[in-house]
């Protein structure tokens, strides 16, 4: 079994291709003439709300899903702050039961950065790698998360420095070791989520994307594998993910796994139809008589359409299902009316 000391060589080597990174990084991109530029900061963020109807159980209520509050500062053409605040609740259905909106409000980003012609890098508490990609296929992120995401294979931001190199135009790495289990939850165990990526544009019309990480708690190590696979045309684009997690929340041999995909379909520049299909499952280890995960096990499927009302703001009316796989588990019909604000 790998021990401690492997992970620590293993830090210890990221941290130094970290620093030699991004110090190499600006001797090999010519930054603008500073006499060009003038240190500046932006605020930005968006706004998930939505109305929503129980078909199932008959009940309807309005959401506040998330309010995204960001300031990005830039010191240098290559140097930047970047500080977000996030308040979310992100209760989707086949969960959507209510909860508590107190305590929801904390920071999602608050990091240094550099970024360039080939390279970014940012330390602090910051965004991951883990499904980017992901939403940017799916598109309609305010609708619902991507499937990483909304079944918790791992965080989607944490405390640690991330690494982005791009060889070409078509081929790209990420690199990061953060804290392994969210922002949320304080650590001081010596143990670390390590994690790699590469996204690779095949042509103009497909992008491909491999993730993997691994984070240990004593002789047990969770990791995940993610496989993407996206098509890109005029009108219409197309989205596929395998999903795989092994020792689940650190307990042996419990696995589970699932897939999603998603379409969207452009109409015209304000009217797009959209669907997504997602299968969650896992497995029955030695010994049980059932799958240990099987009352979060199903099948969701979304359907809709998106209406963009102004560049910033969009609309989508959309219809939900959710198809459990214990017959004791609450299955479910929804019809939701979501609506983004970016700004």
């Amino acid at each position: 079994m790998i021990g401690f000391g492997f992970f620590r060589t293993t830090l210890c080597l990221c941290l130094q291709l970290c620093v030699y990174s991004i110090t190499f990084a600006q001797t090999i991109d010519a930054p603008l003439a500073q006499e060009d530029f003038k240190p500046s900061g932006k605020i930005y963020g968006d706004l998930f709300v939505n109305a929503n109807l129980n078909v199932t159980d008959q009940y309807a209520s309005f959401r506040l899903n998330r309010l995204h509050l960001a300031y990005k500062y830039q010191f240098t053409p290559n140097w930047y702050f970047n500080g977000m605040l996030e308040s979310a609740l992100e209760d989707y259905a086949p969960i959507a039961q209510g909860g508590d909106y107190n305590n929801i409000t904390n920071l999602f980003e608050f990091c240094a950065g550099y970024s360039s012609t080939k390279w970014e890098a940012k330390f602090g508490l910051i965004a991951t790698e883990l499904n980017l990609q992901q939403e940017r296929m799916w598109k309609h992120r305010y609708v619902d998360k991507v499937y990483a995401d909304k079944y918790a294979l791992a965080p989607t931001n944490d405390f640690g420095f991330l690494i982005k190199y791009k060889t070409t135009q078509k081929l790209s790495f990420d690199l990061a070791v953060t804290n392994g289990e969210g922002h949320k939850n304080l650590q001081a165990d010596s143990s670390f989520r390590y994690a790699i990526g590469s996204t690779v544009k095949l042509n103009r019309f497909v992008t491909a994307r491999a993730y993997a990480d691994m984070v240990a708690h004593g002789k047990i190590i969770q990791s995940n594998l993610i496989f993407m696979l996206g098509l890109h045309y005029q009108h219409f684009n197309l989205g596929m993910e395998w999903n795989q997690q092994q020792n689940s929340q650190w307990n042996k041999d419990f696995h589970k796994s699932g897939y999603s995909s998603y379409l969207n379909v452009n109409i015209n520049p304000k009217l797009q139809f959209f669907g997504r299909f997602d299968y969650v499952s896992s497995n029955r280890p030695e010994d049980f008589t059932y799958r240990w995960n099987e009352l979060n096990d199903g099948i969701l499927a979304i359907s809709g359409v998106q209406y963009q009302v102004i560049q910033n703001i969009q609309l989508a009316l959309n219809y939900r299902s959710w198809q459990a796989a214990e017959q004791s588990s609450a299955s479910g019909s929804y019809v939701f009316l979501d609506l983004a604000l970016v700004f």
